[in-house]
Formats: C-alpha cells, sequence, structure tokens
C-alpha cells in the first residue's frame, strides 16, 4: 500500500499513485507515439520567436513545477525537463493530432500526450515514490489555443465514450473514456479518465488525466491508475494552478 505524503510547503496531499499497471494496449505506459496515439514533440526545432513576447518559456514554467524543497520526506523527482527559451511560433505548430488519433489510443493519454497539439513552450518533471510516479506538465501557448486544446479533449472524450483496444497478447478489452469538469480551478478545468471494463479490468492500465486551463497555460497531471487514489492528482494541479496564477499577479 502507498502510503499517503503531504507536500509540506503546499498543505495538499501529494503522494505518488499507484504502480503503473499492465496496459490496454502495448505501449500504454511508455511515453513513445505507437500508431494512432497523439504524439508529443519533446523538443521544438523552431527558432526564437519575437512576435511571441507574452508566451511563457520553458524556464519561466519549470519555475512552477515543485522542487525538491517542496516535497515531504519519500517523494523524489526525476524526468525534469524545459523547453529553453525558444517558442514556437503559432505558424510553426504542426496540424494538431487528437482530433483524429484512434481511440484505441485512449489507454496511452498522458499528461504529455493531451497537452501536445497546441504548446508553444512546456516544462515536465515526475513525482516518485519506490517506482510509482504521477507525471506534471506545465505548457504555454498563444491566445486561444490552450482553450482549443480543452476542446479538443471533450471530442475526444465523447467520440471515444466506448471502445475496445488490443491488449499486449493481441486480444480486444473493452474500455470507457469519461470526463467531468472541475469548478475552481483556473479559469476551467477537465478530467478525462479511462476505465478498462470486464472481470479482468485490473490488470489494465486506467489512466486519468486532470488539465487546468490558466489563461494561455495549461497545468496537466497524470496518473496511470485513477482506481488507487485520485486524490493525489488533484492535489497536483491544485498546486499547479495556484503556482500558474501567481505568475500573473
Amino acid at each position: 500500500m502507498i502510503r499517503r505524503t503531504a507536500l509540506a510547503k503546499a498543505g495538499a496531499a501529494l503522494a505518488t499513485a499507484a504502480a503503473l499497471s499492465a496496459t490496454l494496449s502495448a505501449c500504454g505506459s511508455d511515453h513513445r507515439s505507437p500508431t494512432g496515439r497523439p504524439a508529443a514533440t519533446k523538443a521544438p526545432v523552431a527558432a526564437p520567436s519575437t512576435a511571441a513576447t507574452s508566451v511563457l518559456t520553458g524556464p519561466a514554467l519549470r519555475a512552477v513545477l515543485p522542487t525538491t524543497a517542496d516535497l515531504a520526506t519519500g517523494i523524489t523527482i526525476s524526468g525534469v525537463y524545459d523547453t529553453g527559451t525558444y517558442v514556437i511560433s503559432g505558424a510553426d505548430l504542426a496540424a494538431p493530432s487528437l482530433p483524429s488519433a484512434d481511440c484505441t489510443a485512449a489507454p496511452a493519454i498522458d499528461a504529455d500526450v493531451l497537452t501536445g497539439d497546441y504548446r508553444a513552450a512546456y516544462a515536465s518533471e515526475e513525482l516518485d515514490v519506490a517506482g510509482t510516479s504521477v507525471q506534471l506538465v506545465v505548457a504555454s501557448t498563444h491566445p486561444g489555443d490552450a482553450a482549443k486544446q480543452l476542446n479538443e479533449i471533450r471530442e475526444f472524450a465523447k467520440r471515444c465514450a466506448s471502445f475496445a483496444a488490443p491488449d499486449a497478447t493481441g486480444a480486444s478489452v473493452g474500455g470507457t473514456v469519461s470526463l467531468d469538469s472541475y469548478a475552481g480551478f483556473g479559469d476551467e478545468a477537465i478530467r478525462i479518465r479511462v476505465a478498462a471494463a470486464g472481470p479482468d479490468a485490473a490488470k489494465y492500465s486506467q489512466p486519468e488525466v486532470i488539465l487546468v486551463r490558466v489563461g494561455y497555460e495549461i497545468a496537466a497531471v497524470s496518473d496511470a491508475d485513477h482506481t488507487r487514489d485520485e486524490a493525489d492528482a488533484v492535489s497536483a494541479a491544485n498546486l499547479l494552478t495556484e503556482r500558474l496564477t501567481n505568475t500573473h499577479k
């Protein structure tokens, strides 16, 4: 049983979620982009944009993420990344991939994937306890694009409310995608969840992602198994929301 641990300086519970379980699809728990899965570019290649001065850069977004000093004993940080001072201009953004993603991609959703279509810069990290993890991503977008990203996710959840995907053996496993919202989180906030169906549901990845829009930025937190302790992801999203909000004061 994973022990609940409090964020020492944020005043919110934030233990890592359950161990990554077997995935509904062969690639559900890694960060590669299988066929049909929305791709998330890990490093922008565009030159710095002088026209996007209002977009928060990677270092500014990284400052929003918790550091070791913010965490109680037992929680460690890994995989810290930011895109530096480069900002992808709106004209250089790739065509969004989520609208055309196959529903079999649903078990592979995470904070990285669901912020990938419109982000101009971002920072990310994972919080770990004994091999379990919660993924955090803070992304900045050009005006209007953060709202577009959340609308894409709503449409994906609606389109893929019920689906079937192959497991690691090729057998078809049923699944559902649900969506709800959080009042009082940023300008708007949603939570998308994937649930496996059937008697063996506990064997498969059942991820959730909470996404909060604060102006033109998005804070996203993903957990590979929402059935264990979903309060952890909520607490992390609340922390990121507060810090993003404070950057605009």
